[in-house]
């Protein structure tokens, strides 16, 4: 299945090689294009409201608990960000022209661009917190408010800064292991509960499930709520973990789906995921592939919402090194959710375009808040991460499936070194950074021409892996 991207443009300028791909709404000082889930149009008249994440619209004037939203009126547009900033808004501006543009997707700038005035250069230079691998494109940052509207012949910006939510967090209180992690655990069913709730009876639920304590605690929470879940566990040449995973379905007298990939599979899903990320860095790309692989062979079934385990190891870790001081510590897990914000890892881009569902429930405010709020020392203790969590769902769980060590497929260990190793003999190079820069640029190519998804994503690896050999 070729994925169809979702996104959301406002400008105060034409956009010709917009109009056959979206809906367009001309208000006069501002054009909006728009591609929304199915069956979706704009209203005959602004204003519009949509929500960032679903790419949906809201009602204007009614209150909603959308973390970040797109205010559209004729004469001005607001962008609300989240303090987490899951789901991106870029910004591109030519301050000369007076012409600028608000967008969801990163691979419609260069369509946008040209219109403002504004060149189409890929940048390999470094730039600040909120840059893209596109020059002129910027990220609205998080917890942000930004208003442009029309005033005396010009468009003016107006930017307002929210309190940033992780400046609270500098000294956790929750000092008892047991205690956090059972805190924790209540957080993260009810908000599973929530998800629940938002969905139809008799939804069907997936998760990814590892050998580790993480995946492991959702599924458990999920199936032990009464879910219709089932598990999927992958298997990559590099490694597996499903016999633990097997293990807890055994528990929980549930069956186990397993989904094996091969090195092809993975490293052809490297284009992907470097499109829905928009960013380059190797780290971020790598832990996406496991995720971006099973969304494009479609290996859970789309109408299964799917349920990951994935944001716990930003929030409950921390590396065991006695030597490190517990404001060392706090500030390590602190600064790895800041990162997040910037990073599109958890974002919503690539289930929009497939039609899925996906929630990452560790990644939910109540849930972060009783991670954050746990000191250090509770999260990791005699040589082993996540202690806190571990001892709670000790009491839930056979002792094994709660400690064991984890080899995760999906992050670092065998999956990242076999990538590289692939990588090194394809290219000659281990740079690979090189790598994914250059099919960011490929796949820039493609959106200048109309083609915002890969439609043969091996075609532009093969393009890229050219282009890093010839420099």
């Amino acid at each position: 299945m070729i994925p169809v991207s979702k996104w959301c443009v406002v400008t105060d300028t034409p956009v010709p090689a917009l109009a056959g791909l979206a809906s367009h709404a001309d208000l006069g000082g501002l054009h909006v294009y728009h591609r929304g889930p199915a069956e979706t149009q704009l209203p005959p008249e602004a204003p519009f409201l949509f929500d960032v994440a679903t790419l949906g619209l809201l009602a204007p004037g009614t209150p909603t608990a959308a973390p970040c939203t797109l205010h559209v009126a004729p004469d001005a547009v607001t962008a609300r960000t989240s303090p987490l900033n899951e789901n991106p808004v870029y910004y591109a501006t030519n301050r000369i022209k007076g012409r600028f543009a608000y967008f969801t997707d990163l691979m419609v700038a260069p369509l946008v661009l040209p219109a403002l005035g504004l060149p189409v250069t890929p940048t390999d230079l470094p730039g600040p917190d909120h840059a893209t691998p596109l020059a002129g494109v910027a990220r609205l940052r998080h917890g942000t408010v930004v208003r442009t509207r029309y005033r005396r012949g010009h468009w003016l910006t107006e930017t307002a800064d929210e309190p940033d939510p992780l400046g609270g967090f500098h000294s956790p209180h929750r000092n008892d292991p047991a205690a956090a992690g059972e805190a924790q655990l209540d957080a993260l069913t009810a908000e599973i509960s929530r998800i629940d709730a938002l969905r139809p009876a008799g939804t069907g639920y997936a998760t990814l499930l590892s050998g580790g304590i993480d995946s492991g605690t959702v599924t458990h929470l999920a199936a032990t709520a009464g879910l219709d879940v089932t598990p999927y566990s992958v298997a990559t040449p590099w490694g597996d973990e499903l016999d633990d995973a097997a293990e807890l379905c055994g528990e929980l007298g549930i069956g186990l789906e397993a989904v094996h990939l091969t090195e092809d599979d993975i490293v052809a899903s490297l284009p992907e995921a470097v499109r829905w990320l928009g960013v380059t860095d190797p780290e971020v790309v790598e832990v996406a592939l496991t995720a971006t692989t099973v969304q494009r062979l479609g290996a859970v079934p789309a109408e299964r919402v799917l349920l990951t385990g994935y944001g716990s190891d930003l929030i409950n870790a921390g590396l065991y090194r006695p030597f490190d001081a517990r404001e060392e510590l706090i500030d390590q897990v602190l600064g790895a959710v800041d990162r997040t914000r910037r990073s599109n890892e958890l974002s919503n881009r690539m289930p929009l375009a497939y039609g899925t569902v996906v929630h990452h429930p560790f990644w939910s405010w109540p849930v972060m808040r009783v991670a954050l709020e746990t000191a250090p020392e509770c999260k990791v203790r005699e040589g082993r991460e996540k202690y806190h969590l571990r001892t709670a769902m000790g009491r839930r769980v056979a002792e094994p499936i709660a400690w064991r060590k984890k080899i995760a497929v999906h992050h670092g260990g065998g999956l990242q070194d076999g990538v590289a190793r692939r990588l090194q003999r394809d290219t000659g190079t281990t740079d690979r950074g090189a790598v994914y820069r250059a099919v960011f640029a490929e796949l820039v190519s493609l959106a200048s021409r109309g083609e915002l998804e890969p439609a043969d994503p091996v075609a532009v690896l093969d393009r890229a892996v050219a282009r890093v050999r010839g420099r």
